[in-house]
């Protein structure tokens, strides 16, 4: 064999060894995982994070001014947790339910009984795109757990706030609702928001976010 002959064959062994090391294990075999104990996410319209920055809006300035305080908090613990970076802007980016809000943009809107037939809920719209990756979301967060008629606690305000931010990057209600060695539920949990009073993502949240980022191995990089 001449050296020219040596030459490739090593670098042929060598992006193979490359390829072994950094491609996911059966990647296609298994598929990406959207569930586990008391996580969940948004599948199939939503399965892994990209890179790309984030960016949060509000629908209008009384929004902006109400909510600001809190997603500052909520901002910093999803860029820590995803590894992406989550911005609070002062954008505003009007929302209607149904539609879709795209390009890596939250946009959260403040008002009292957003959904009439549900007076006393907020909710999410998540949008996933083609590649079913995070791509966007529109929030209404309920006016009525600042009414002090209702006595709802800064605890409960803050977990319904984490609880629709985690719906906005992709995560679901989980199939089951375990309790951790404090005695207290997911925060994703749909009725949580007054027994779980960490006021921020507890460790079923943080194992969906780390597999919202684990996923990304089943998808083409984002350019």
């Amino acid at each position: 064999m001449n050296l020219r002959a040596i030459s490739s064959a090593a670098l042929a062994l060598t992006l193979a060894s490359a390829a072994v090391l950094t491609a996911p294990p059966r990647a296609h075999a298994i598929g990406p995982v959207v569930s586990g104990n008391g996580w969940k996410l948004a599948a199939p319209r939503i399965t892994h994070i990209d890179t790309k920055p984030w960016v949060i809006a509000f629908n209008d300035t009384k929004s902006r001014a109400k909510l600001t305080p809190y997603l500052k908090y909520t901002a910093a613990e999803l860029s820590a947790d995803l590894g992406v970076k989550v911005t609070v802007s002062t954008r505003i980016v009007p929302v209607t339910r149904g539609k879709c809000v795209t390009g890596h943009v939250i946009s959260y809107r403040y008002m009292l009984a957003p959904d009439p037939a549900y007076p006393k809920i907020s909710f999410t719209g998540a949008c996933g795109n083609t590649w079913h990756a995070a791509d966007g979301a529109y929030v209404y967060i309920n006016s009525l757990y600042w009414d002090p008629t209702h006595r709802y606690s800064e605890a409960s305000r803050m977990n319904v706030i984490w609880h629709e931010s985690g719906h906005a990057v992709g995560l679901s209600h989980p199939a089951t609702c375990p309790r951790d060695k404090y005695g207290l539920q997911p925060l994703m949990c749909a009725d949580t928001y007054k027994d779980l009073r960490t006021r921020r993502y507890s460790s079923f949240e943080r194992t969906a976010f780390r597999q919202l980022v684990l996923n990304r191995a089943y998808y083409p990089p984002v350019l």
